[in-house]
């Protein structure tokens, strides 16, 4: 099995984070590869000569900014190697505000909070990830990361309803919930889209009762 490799340039920071939440990576090492103190500085080395070889890994998680100087230019060779293996890529870091999620490029993508990465949901993740029933989307999420996600969802499309008053919406304004959902197993109609990319403002309206419902089953059948 090929392993996640976590990129992490101070392990003091790592430490404090995994103490606080009684994470303990050595329960990992079949899986994950904790690349820290020497093994970053290999790992560094490799990205910036060009050495690093993708295909070895099944995921790839890093600080955002783990890379002095070249931090930039290795953030985009990461960008464009998981781009073409098609590997996850994950950032995590103190100054991200609001997490994020995509697979528009042909890979996932996430970015989240150096909080919200070493939390409960890694332990979580990391142990999914053992028994080969994994999604990404735990780090983000946690457990039940699916009804997380609607309610998430439910509550972001009820704030863009309240300052969006228009009658027809653009697609693209709602398109990330809409991404987001397809992750799940919520099951639900594909919005109707005029030649304007425009979404009828009754229509989202429904939408956003069928995930209300989506998530009231959820909760009884649970």
């Amino acid at each position: 099995m090929k392993k996640i490799l976590l990129i992490e340039d101070r392990e003091k920071r790592q430490q404090l984070f995994i103490q606080e939440h009684n994470l303990d990576f050595s329960n990992y090492e079949d899986i994950l590869i904790n690349a820290v103190n020497e093994k970053y500085i290999e790992v560094s080395n490799q990205l910036k000569e060009d050495k690093f070889d993708f295909n070895k890994y099944s995921m790839i998680i890093t600080h955002k900014s783990a890379f002095e100087n070249d931090n930039s230019e290795i953030i985009e060779k990461l960008k464009q190697g998981c781009k073409i293996t098609k590997i996850p890529l994950v950032f995590f870091s103190g100054g991200i505000d609001e997490n994020f999620y995509n697979n528009s490029n042909n890979y996932e993508f996430v970015i989240l909070n150096s909080k919200v990465f070493y939390s409960k949901n890694l332990e979580i993740f990391l142990n999914a990830y053992k028994n080969h029933n994994e999604n990404i989307l735990m780090l983000l999420y946690g457990e039940k990361w699916e009804i997380n996600i609607a309610l998430n969802v439910l509550e972001k499309l009820n704030i863009f309803l309240e300052i969006d008053n228009e009658e027809e919406i653009y697609y693209d304004d709602i398109a990330d919930y809409i991404d987001l959902l397809k992750n799940t197993s919520f099951k639900f109609k594909e919005l109707k889209v005029n030649e304007y990319d425009e979404v009828n403002r009754e229509e989202v309206i429904n939408f956003k009762n069928q995930i209300y419902k989506y998530i009231e089953e959820s909760v009884i059948y649970e």
